[in-house]
């Protein structure tokens, strides 16, 4: 009996030790930033072309923060203007979303916003619908992240959702330059054939 009592006992602290490894895993902030830039990556990459993203992109000059991803959205002039998406995985923050928003959530909007370089907010990525949707659950604390700290929430959907609205702006863009190039093409074009009547009238 005393046997069976130590070998369990054994056991009990395997199961301790193992619970005990997960649960450092799971509150570890950059194996969960990890996480949730993977899957943000995959989402990414699988709507938009390379050439319409960056990644580990720093977004203010002279800054070491780096961003995870930053879409190039069109500009005034050469330069585009950049998107930032930051990934989160903040499994505790089912329960304490307050205390997240008041600790750690804010700096996306003074690591990586720099209006007109950037956009005037940023993306705050959530790799599950439920963290979204427990953030959705309360308006006022929603509301207060977009208003006050120019951050959106997005979550698997909602960000493939606005990748796809992007993608097809993108599109829409390069139809209009190429329809540009052709209009100025066809002038040209216009413009020699007039020339070229010129010519052929002189001769005859």
């Amino acid at each position: 009996q005393l046997e069976s009592v130590n070998k369990g006992l054994g056991e009990m602290q395997t199961v301790a030790r193992d619970v005990g490894t997960l649960n450092k895993v799971l509150s570890n902030t950059k194996t969960r930033g990890i996480m949730g830039e993977l899957q943000l990556g995959q989402i990414i990459e699988d709507i938009l072309t390379p050439t319409q993203y960056e990644r580990e992109f720093i977004t203010v000059p002279q800054s070491s923060e780096r961003v995870e991803y930053a879409i190039k959205l069109p500009g005034q002039g050469e330069e585009p203007v950049y998107l930032p998406i930051d990934s989160k995985f903040p499994l505790e923050d089912y329960y304490r979303l307050e205390e997240a928003y008041e600790s750690g959530q804010k700096d996306i909007q003074q690591k990586y916003l720099f209006p007109p370089a950037t956009t005037n907010f940023g993306i705050l990525f959530l790799p599950t619908e439920g963290l979204y949707s427990e953030v959705v659950r309360n308006p006022e604390f929603f509301d207060r992240l977009r208003r006050d700290e120019q951050i959106l929430v997005a979550g698997p959907s909602t960000l493939s959702a606005l990748l796809n609205s992007l993608s097809v702006g993108f599109k829409t863009l390069n139809i209009q330059k190429s329809a540009d190039d052709i209009s100025k093409v066809l002038g040209s074009v216009k413009s020699e054939f007039h020339k070229f009547g010129g010519i052929l009238a002189k001769t005859q």
